[in-house]
Formats: C-alpha cells, structure tokens, sequence
C-alpha cells in the first residue's frame, strides 16, 4: 500500500496538470476560443486541487483555491461575464495559485494572497468581502481531531448519538430535500476520506437527520478499510443536487448516492456493492431511479432547479468506462530511466553477438535476424515512454510574457506551431532555461516599446513566434520577434571594448551575430531584474550544446530576429551508418543520410582549385572528406576511389561525404563526450561497436558548416580514445 508520502506527490502531479490545464483554458478565454466546457475545465482544475489540500492539511492553499472557485463558480453559472479585466485577474489568481502549490510541495511558506482574494470576492455579484464568504472545508487540525474518533470505539458511541441526534420539533420547510450517502465495502482501501464528503455536505447547510449503523460488526471483526455507515442529509431548495454531485465527482463507485423527498434512505442502498458477476444493476443507479419514480425531487415540481441533471443520467460505470480510466500509470522517472539504460546495454549487447557470430564464420542464423527485429520493437517502445510533445515547454511562455509585459510594459502577442511535436522528457526538462532567456532577451532587447514601434509604422504590440519540427532526424525551434533586430555595429563596438576581437577584425554578418554568446557579454545600458548582466546567452550556447544540439541566429534590422535551435530528438539510442575512414571508423546517424553511392569520374567537377562538386541527377552538391575533416591517416584521396556518401544537413543543404567504405548499418547506444573526454564541436558523441571498440559519432551540420569554410579547422580526438571504453 501506498504511504502518505507517495499519495502526496501524486498530489502534487495532478496540481501540476489542473494548473497547466487552467492556464490553457484561461488563455482561451483572453483569445475569445472557449466554449462552456473550458470553463468547465478550469472549474474543475481549481476544485481538484482543493479537494487534494483539505485532504493533506494545506490550509492557506485551500482557503485560496475555496475563494478562487467561488468566482469560477459564478463564471460558469453565467452570473459574472468573462470579459477582458476578468480574464486578466483569473489568470493573476491562477499565477499565485501556481505559488501556493509550489509553497505548500516544498514547505515553504505561504505566498500573501489577502489582496487578490479582495478582488477575487470583489468581482462576484453582491460582493461580499473574504471574511464575509461562505466558510470553507473545516481546519486540518479539526479533521484530525474528527477523524481520531472514529479510531476509539469509546468515542464512537458518541460520535454516533451525535449524528442521529432527534431532529427538532419544527416541521422542516416543505422546499428541502434529501441525500442519502453510503460509503460502499472497500470504499476506504484508495484513500478516501468520508468525513471530508460530510464536512463540504455541512458547508452547504445540510444537516445530518439519520446516521445508519445496523451495519457495525463487533469490535474483534471490524476492518479499517470498509466503511459501515450510511448518512441522511436534509439540504435547503436553493441547494443545487449538482454542488452535491461536485463533491463526489472523484469518488467514482466508492459511494452509492440517492435523492428524493423522503427522509429514510432506500433500501437498496443499505445493501452491500453487487459483485463483479451480479448482473443486477449499481446500488446507486437503482436507488436514485425508485426516489425518482417515487416523486422524488425530479419527478414533479421540486425546490431543485430544473437545469439540474435527472438521477438516471449518472448510471454505473460500464466495464468499457472502467477500462478507460485504467489506460495510464505514473511510473517514477528514476524506473524509466532504468529501463532505457537497460534497453541501451541490450543493444550493445546483441550487436557484439552479432559480430562475434561473423567472426567465427558462421552463415546467416534466423534466429540471429529474431533477435535483431526483437531488440529494435523493445528500444522503439522504450524510447516511446519518454517522448513528450514540445507544448509542455510552449505552455510555460504566455505566464512568462504576462510577467515581461508587467516589468517592461511591453505587450507582445504570442503565436505558436508545432506544439505536437514529441522529442525526449530530458531535452525537454533541460530546454526550458535555454528558452527563458531566450525569450526574455527577445522582448527585453529585440521588441521596440509601443512609442517606437508606432514610430517605424508597426503594430504597438510585438509579436513572438513559436515554432517547432522534425528535421532531418532532429527537433527545430524557432523562436522569432518581429523587433528592432540586431544592431550589428553596436555590437561590434562593444566586442572590440571588452577585448573579445581585435580593432582590424573582418567578421562575416553571422560572425557578428555569434558574438552575442560570448560569456560577459551585453549591449543593454543599464542592469535591470531581466537583462544587462550578459550571463544568459553564453549560458544558452552551454545548454544547447551539452544538449549536442546548435543554435544558430538570422537578424534583419528593423524587421526582427530568429534563434533558431537544432537538438537530437533523443539523447540514447539512435540509427547509424558504420563506416570506414583511413584508421579510423565513424558513425553517421542515419537520420541525415539519403543515398550512398560510388560515382562514375565523369560526375566528378572542380570548383576552383581546392574543391569539387558531384553531378547528381543533374543537381550538383560539394563533396566533403570525412577523412581530410577528422584527420584520419590513410583514406582515400580521390572521390572516385571510394564512396560517397550524400547527406542532408538543417542549414546547409545537401552535401557528399567521401568514406573509404561503408561497413555496417545498425541502431548505436549515444554516450556523451563530456563524461569522459571533453565536449569536442565535430562529435556528437560516441558509440561501441560490436568489436568492442569506440566509434565516434560524427556532428555532420558542423562538418559540412565547416568545410564551406564558415568555421575553422576542426579538432580531433587522440587516436588512443579508439580503443578506450566509451
């Protein structure tokens, strides 16, 4: 079973999906898409969450989500219009809803959230001030004080007399109306809490008028995690049976509900749950259709309001429904972790035995092409497990724009693609920071303010651009505005002041633009609480680049900028091209690799006098050697000699690579550089082969960037890493 621990950090998960989930829906309030179920959507986030920190005991979190859900309350019902400002304060309340989760996940304390609950309770109908509401879930300290007695049998005699007090004397207004409550047989095993239902019953002004306990074994047979019980509320006619049926709304068919007029419970809900192989019909169902045919409150005229949905419409959960809800399951990313090291070792693993099988000069063994065809649904499955779409960090940007516009007074309006996208959970944990600052520089540098921009003939407010794609076996993300962009000759200037070039350096448009990233690096005029420090670009270029992606820049002045990141859909176990390069073997990943071929020296033509380009189809690419590139000692020297191979890069376009031979084409287990060696620009990284040796991967972009004479010579790695462990 489950300790408190672990039920709270489930706790904690699902307030991180109900306040992505209410961001979203907010948003689309303030863009005018949203329909009745997005407000639906966020009314439920915020109950969610509620619910969660009465159950744990988070006071202040759940005094705040109490005030916040009211409001959203009043939304829904359509008694408060969404407009602009409302918009605009839902989502202020759901930012320092985000802070309350984050303070009670960590122990830290309290955000002060008196102001915002003023406006909260000030923007309902007949405004009443936050003391005056109605009152919230009893205290933690209550419950626990409640919830003690039901574990001493001396108290629950009186416990019991407590909830079957007589009723009084006075004949009970003819407006009211009945719930009868029965916690079915192992209804407590997944945590639920009974008191909490009754408690929430009470906040509405219901009243206890029978408790039923012919149930109650004796002492020596009772058991902790079955529920004995059964509770009559009497609710006033301007209670809603649905804020009722909200409080039950995750229980599920742990608890057998029924409504209607009379005071005494059916007897049908007195009964345990049916079994699994019954075929009569849930306790619940039958019970709410006998109170509605008996003239309960939906059969005539009632004091429950006729929009209010009629008992049958919420039947039992049909095997179809129950193996819905059991379709997911959160595993511990720690496990998962596991697994794909495992998965990358069985890989390894099997590609030795391969080449160990070829070694000893056996022919083809079916079960050999088994295993290979086995190995890869297992590496294609577990790499699936950690894929994740790129909206999980685009979802993070409108709060983050909202705080920019505050500080900068800025306004810039957000524009998003690709956000389906999938690439591995660790690229994504560790792109969120790229990104910040990324975007911070965007607004805080890049986007004129409103005068200016009204100035050059543009829209007041700015535009930031999104954008995300599979390419080329790798993810693409752009980040666009459409501001001042980059005032080269500033930056030159500055570059020349701080000693990073020299006074007489000749630097390409692109060359300039690098220099943003060097470390301690800014143009701002003064320090602010964004930007001005020139520790975030270095810090961007070090990320992406552990990461083993790039990250490149296009600038126009006046018109904007675009950084734009390339990184590896995944960081552990890809495709390959094996193959041979004087001493040295290297892999291409596969992803860039369309076509290999030997060419004809016909195809072959020079460009100048140091480079040459290869006639394909008509279409000529340069031709690049792998070899003359890596230093490898003992290639081929002419292209006709050996293969080519032809690759297509993000940047770059199309280009041959020349190689000695191709020998294998099989999937590789990623290990980092850094770990063992030193982050080197030309690797992506490093492989073992079947033989035992290591392979480096090579970063091909780089490659081809560099022998179009972009970048400087390319370093190597010592040939003793060959055969060193990876």
């Amino acid at each position: 079973m489950m300790n408190d621990d672990d039920i709270q950090q489930i706790f904690f998960v699902e307030c991180d999906e109900a306040l992505e989930a209410t961001e979203a829906g907010l948003d689309a309030c303030k863009a005018g898409t949203h329909d009745d179920e997005t407000i639906n959507a966020i009314f439920r986030g915020v109950h969610s969450i509620k619910g969660g920190a009465g159950a744990f005991g988070y006071e202040a979190l759940q005094a705040y989500t109490h005030c916040f859900e009211n409001l959203l309350g009043d939304v829904r019902e359509g008694k408060v219009p969404i407009e602009t400002a409302l918009v605009d304060l839902l989502l202020l309340a759901n930012d320092l809803l985000r802070n309350h989760v984050e303070a009670a996940r960590t122990g830290g304390e309290a955000p002060d959230d008196a102001e915002l609950m003023t406006r909260l309770e000030g923007a309902r109908p007949g405004a009443q001030s936050p003391a005056a509401s109605p009152p919230a879930t009893p205290s933690p300290s209550e419950s626990a004080a409640q919830a003690d007695e039901f574990e001493g049998m001396d108290d629950l005699d009186a416990l019991l007399d407590e909830l079957t007090e007589p009723e009084p004397a006075t004949q009970p207004d003819k407006a009211s109306w009945f719930v009868h409550i029965r916690p079915r047989a192992g209804g407590m095993a997944n945590g639920s809490e009974p008191i909490l239902w009754l408690r929430d019953i009470a906040a509405l002004g219901g009243e206890c008028v029978h408790c039923e306990t012919s149930g109650i074994p004796p002492i020596d047979q009772l058991d902790v995690e079955q529920s004995y019980l059964g509770w009559t509320f009497r609710l006033p006619g301007t209670v809603d049976r649905g804020e009722v049926e909200e409080i039950f709304d995750f229980v599920g068919d742990d608890c057998a509900l029924a409504f209607g007029d009379d005071p005494m419970p059916p007897l049908d809900l007195l009964t345990d749950e049916p079994s699994a192989t019954d075929p009569e019909p849930n306790p619940s169902s039958e019970a709410e259709d006998k109170t509605d045919d008996a003239g309960g409150p939906h059969s005539a005229p009632t004091p429950i309001p006729s929009s209010s949905k009629p008992a049958a419409a919420k039947p039992a959960a049909t095997s179809s429904q129950a193996a819905q809800t059991s379709q997911s399951v959160r595993i511990d990313l720690k496990k998962l972790d596991k697994l794909i090291d495992g998965v990358g070792e069985l890989v390894i693993a099997q590609a030795m035995l391969t080449q160990r099988i070829e070694n000893e000069g056996f022919a083809h063994i079916e079960e050999l092409g088994m295993l290979d065809t086995l190995v890869r649904d297992i590496q294609e499955h577990a790499m699936a497990f950690r894929a994740q779409p790129i909206s999980s960090v685009f979802g993070r940007v409108p709060r983050l724009l909202r705080e920019l516009a505050g500080n900068t007074g800025k306004h810039v309006k957000l524009e998003v693609s690709g956000e389906t996208t999938e690439l591995d959970k660790t690229v994504i944990e560790r792109l969120s920071e790229p990104m910040t600052h990324l975007i911070r520089n965007a607004v805080d540098h890049g986007i004129e303010t409103p005068a200016e921009r009204a100035e050059a003939g543009k829209n007041a407010e700015g535009t930031l651009t999104l954008a995300a794609e599979q390419k080329a076996g790798r993810i693409v993300i752009q980040i666009s505005d459409d501001g001042r962009g980059i005032n080269r000759e500033k930056v030159l200037a500055k570059a020349i002041k701080n000693g990073l070039i020299a006074e007489d350096a000749d630097l390409s448009d692109d060359e300039v633009n690098q220099l943003v990233f060097a470390p301690g690096f800014s143009t701002a005029a003064q320090v602010s609480n964004i930007s001005g420090r020139g520790v975030g670009m270095d810090v961007v270029k070090q990320n992406v680049k552990e990461l083993g992606g790039r990250i490149t820049i296009v600038s126009t002045p006046g018109e904007g900028t675009t950084f734009t990141l390339a990184l590896p859909l995944t960081l552990a176990i890809s495709d390959g091209m094996i193959v041979q390069v004087g001493d040295q073997s290297l892999v291409i990943p596969l992803a860039h690799v369309i076509e290999s071929l030997r060419p004809a020296r016909d195809a072959i033509k020079g460009l100048g006098t140091a480079r040459q380009m290869l006639n394909v189809r008509g279409a000529f690419v340069p031709i690049v050697s792998l070899g003359a590139m890596t230093g490898a000692q003992g290639m081929v020297d002419e292209a006709y000699e050996g293969v080519l191979v032809l690759v297509e890069t993000e940047s770059f376009g199309r280009a041959a690579l020349l190689v000695d031979a191709i020998t294998d084409q099989r999937q590789f287990v990623i290990k980092s550089l850094d770990a063992h060696y030193r982050s080197v620009e030309s690797v992506a990284g490093a492989t073992i082969l079947g033989n035992g040796k290591v392979a480096l991967i090579v970063d091909v972009d780089y490659l081809v960037q560099s022998a179009s004479g972009a970048k400087g010579s390319v370093p190597v790695l010592p040939s003793h890493l060959e055969n060193a462990a990876a």
